[in-house]
């Protein structure tokens, strides 16, 4: 849901220009007065329109990279639609099933970068190249189908196709694996610390 930039700008810039002719033609204050008020509320509507950047209803302005962040997922999402869409469009079982694969441990991922989207960086190679290359590969292997040539290279290209759906999931569940290892220590640790704890306890 993005406005345009312009809005931002246009919207506080007229009204600035509504206040100063207002104060200086009619209130007939002084130039210098109208042009005071003039500025405060430019740069109070400015400060009032300008977008924050919110990710799964959370304000992630904070967090550093947060452009870098909201554009890796808009851009991994958009992927993730063309995989799923092509897909389902397959008559290939192999690639339809492992490209779902994809389309679902992806969909995983990015819920929890949503989540905890200050991991988001460190999944830079899963939205730049597993998503991507994904998307990519089919897009290319269902144009070629899309022809109604049926040749044994055709073939081949399907198995190659199917494979690279086995490759880039398996590259995908390692990189979700680095992405939830921190929760998982601490998980342990805490499940540690509740056992000692309680052994005080008992003692």
């Amino acid at each position: 849901m993005k406005k345009d930039n312009w809005v931002y700008v246009i919207i506080p810039l007229l009204t600035a220009v509504l206040v100063f002719v207002l104060s200086l033609v009619i209130l007939q204050w002084t130039i210098g007065i109208a042009a005071v008020l003039s500025l405060c509320a430019y740069v109070g509507l400015s400060f009032l329109f300008t977008p924050v950047l919110h990710l799964a209803g959370v304000n992630i302005e904070h967090i550093k990279n947060s452009k870098e962040i909201m554009t890796l997922l808009e851009e991994g999402e958009k992927d993730l639609v063309s995989i799923k869409k092509i897909a389902h469009a397959s008559d290939a079982t192999s690639i339809k099933t492992k490209a779902l694969n994809v389309y679902r441990e992806g969909g995983k991922i990015i819920e929890y970068i949503k989540k905890n989207p200050s991991k988001a960086v460190m999944a830079r190679r899963f939205f730049n190249y597993y998503l991507d290359k994904a998307n990519e590969i089919l897009t290319k292997y269902h144009n070629l189908a899309s022809t109604g040539v049926e040749t044994e290279r055709l073939e081949s290209l399907k198995e190659k196709t199917a494979d690279a759906m086995v490759s880039i999931l398996r590259g995908m569940t390692l990189q979700f694996s680095r992405l939830i290892s921190s929760d998982v220590i601490d998980i342990e640790a805490d499940v540690k610390l509740l056992e000692n704890t309680l052994r005080m306890e008992d003692s």
